[in-house]
Parts: C-alpha cells; structure tokens; sequence
C-alpha cells in the first residue's frame, strides 16, 4: 500500500494565501486584457482616461498582493517560509512602478504627454507576467505545504536580477 504523502511543511491555508493566489490570477487576466485593449492601436491613441484607469487597477492589484505578502512574511517568521516570501516580495515590489508612470504620461489631462515606447512597455509587461506566473507557484506550493514548487525560487530569481 501505497502511503500518502506528508505535507514537508505546515500548510500556509489561510485567507491572505487564498486571497494572493486569487489577486495574482486576476494581475494576469488584468494584463491580458490591457494588451488586448491596446493592440493594433497607435501611440497616440493611449491617450485615455481608460487606460490610465486600467493600469491603475493593476497597480491597486500589485500593491495589494504586496501588503498581503508583507503580512504574510512577519506572520510566518519559520526560516522555510520567511526565506521565499521575503524573495517574492523583493521581486515584486518595484513592479507597480512601471504601470504607475505609464499611467501617469497616458493621461489625457497631462501637460507634458509622451509617447509610449511599445517594445518597452510590453517587455515590462512580460516580465510582469512571468513573475506573478512564477509567485502564483510558489503560492500554491506553500499552501500546500510542499516544496515543489519553492526548489528553484534563489535560481530563478537570481537570473532574473542578471537580466534586469
């Protein structure tokens, strides 16, 4: 008979880890729905108060996800946890910084309007992406209490602070 497996670690099932997983997936779909938004459309046509809205709310999600995290990292002071939560949030935390200039020159109102570099937007857009992708992992495998998905968080992000 085959024995079933033991959690490697207490499960983090708790509200806050529900509600991280549930803001990471809407970041995601908030995203997608940007660029489908804005395909096929020319720079001067971002122009828009809707826009700047739109990234808005992705920020509002990315900084709410950071609080959460925040929280959740002081609460869980055990090595495991504290280690790749504390990586996550370091990550994470200059990525409304983007969205939030973005939305800043998009605004109709704005004086000084400037163009939006497209390749560089979708290019932050995409790392973005890949991070919360990558966090929603590692989010799932801590409420479970497993290490699977946690194996490669110091290799992953120590690329991605190579490439940045």
């Amino acid at each position: 008979m085959n024995k079933p497996k033991k959690p490697a670690f207490k499960p983090l099932d708790c509200d806050d880890m529900e509600r991280s997983i549930q803001l990471c997936n809407g970041i995601e779909y908030l995203i997608d729905e940007f660029q489908r938004e804005i395909n096929g459309k020319e720079a001067v046509q971002l122009f828009n108060s809707n826009y700047k809205g739109h990234l808005l709310k992705v920020v509002s999600h990315l900084e709410e996800l950071i609080h959460r995290l925040t929280y959740l990292t002081a609460k869980n002071n055990k090595e495991f946890y504290y280690e790749h939560l504390y990586t996550i949030l370091i990550s994470l935390n200059s990525c409304p910084n983007a969205l939030i200039i973005t939305a800043h020159y998009l605004d109709p109102d704005q004086e000084f309007k400037r163009l939006l570099n497209r390749n560089t937007f979708e290019f932050e857009l995409g790392q973005i992406v890949k991070k919360i992708q990558f966090i929603k992992n590692v989010l799932g495998s801590l409420s479970i209490g497993r290490k699977s998905g946690v194996r490669n968080i110091n290799h992953y992000f120590n690329q991605t602070k190579r490439t940045a």
